[in-house]
């Protein structure tokens, strides 16, 4: 059987590795659904260790649980997996001081997790003329990070993950929810929300092609498991890729072109310090610490998500990657835009490439001039639509990793039926 210490010792006397980090999970689950509440006890590792050769540096990174066998077994295929993976030499660079934040609900820091859990389901209200089916899982989580140059650091976290099939007559839509407080879950909005729009697409038409400004909902905007139509910028700002010359736009450069020049330019910041955020973290799983920094500054490139390995080939320092994404809010109060405007509210699917930042987007449900709609495609630019696109001056929303308007008109698209 594994343990930290096992580990940390081990990876202490192997004279092979150059540098290495250990992450401790220690976790506690609870999860409900219709079958009943199960509770579970979690315990895991992250590893990553670096040899250092005179061709270069080798990383390799594992994960173990309590099971996977003998301490010396694992760090033994660490270092064959690190030694034979070399690539261009690195040096890692002192560890700093890892960002504060609240990542913990107070309310879940005592009790049991599966009579809560329990308890905020049996709270949920059946919306009329619609039934659904949730689920939820709690974790409340000890992390520990521990390195070769002594340093040592720990936190506590909560964490919720929250999914509903909502169903009306023959048509069915699946919520899923994130958050690290029970608050800021809002499943009940969310299920309440998703009884509507079925309602609309029970007498929904066929899509009505043309020409037309598009509204993008809430729903519509982040729909998915995170966040949504902006994964195009984080996207965009992984340092490898860029590195390799695949991006769209470089830094210094604006995003698309006037992008910088238009009356309200996009600021998109990436924040692992947020305060209770899903991809919150005092340090990343590399053992660097997390900073806020900025992806796109009024319109141009600014920042790159830089680990420690591409932070030490471009001489610069770590921030723990593109985590959380702050979105600066905008003037546009909701107001539909003279001639057709065409509000999305769900999507069925929506297809990003990561390089061009060219997108598809499947309706689900639409509006068009107060007639709701199901079907059709809209394809787009999205790096230029949303680098233009008005930005909801409303009182900004958190939805999992996303932090920011609640809708986004963007002026000019085409519905394909």
């Amino acid at each position: 059987m594994i343990d930290r210490r096992a580990l940390a010792r081990t990876l202490a006397r192997e004279r092979a590795l150059a540098d290495w980090v250990l992450v401790e999970h220690e976790a506690e689950l609870a999860s409900v659904d219709e079958t009943g509440v199960r509770r579970e006890q979690r315990m895991r590792w992250t590893i990553v260790v670096h040899v250092d050769v005179a061709q270069g540096r080798g990383s390799a990174r594992i994960e173990l649980g309590m099971l996977d066998g003998s301490a010396d077994d694992m760090i033994d295929q660490a270092v064959s997996l690190a030694a034979a993976a070399i690539g261009p030499a690195w040096a890692s660079v002192p560890p700093a001081a890892p960002a504060k934040m609240k990542l913990a609900d107070p309310a879940l820091a005592t009790g049991d997790l599966g009579d809560t859990a329990a308890a905020v389901l049996r709270g949920l209200h059946t919306p009329a003329g619609a039934i659904f089916t949730p689920a939820l899982e709690m974790t409340r989580e000890h992390v520990t990070v521990q390195s070769k140059s002594g340093f040592r650091t720990e936190w506590f976290a909560t964490a919720l993950r929250a999914t509903a099939l909502v169903a009306a007559a023959d048509h069915s839509l699946e919520i899923v929810r994130e958050a690290r407080r029970v608050q800021d879950l809002e499943l009940d909005v969310a299920i309440a929300s998703a009884a509507t729009d079925l309602a609309l697409v029970a007498k929904a038409g066929k899509p009505p092609p043309g020409k037309c400004a598009v509204i993008l909902g809430p729903d519509a905007m982040l729909h998915g498991d995170g966040l949504g139509v902006w994964a195009a910028f984080a996207a965009q700002a992984d340092a490898v890729v860029e590195r390799q010359g695949l991006t769209r736009y470089r830094e210094g450069n604006p995003i698309a072109a006037g992008a910088d020049q238009i009356t309200e330019p996009l600021t998109i910041t990436s924040n692992g310090a947020l305060d209770w955020g899903v991809r919150s973290a005092p340090v990343g799983d590399e053992g660097d610490a997390v900073r806020k920094f900025a992806i796109v500054d009024r319109g141009s490139c600014s920042g790159l998500g830089l680990s420690p390995r591409e932070a030490s080939l471009r001489r610069r320092d770590p921030n723990g990657d593109v985590r959380n994404l702050e979105i600066t809010a905008g003037t546009w109060q909701g107001e539909p835009p003279p001639g057709r405007a065409v509000e999305i509210r769900r999507l069925r699917s929506l297809s990003i490439d990561r390089y061009t930042g060219d997108a598809s987007l499947e309706i689900a449900l639409g509006i068009d001039g107060g007639t709701p709609f199901a079907g059709g495609t809209i394809r787009l630019d999205l790096i230029a639509a949303l680098a233009r696109a008005r930005r909801h001056s409303g009182t900004p929303i958190r939805r999992g990793p996303y932090l920011g308007p609640s809708s986004v008109l963007i002026d000019s698209a085409e519905l394909v039926a």
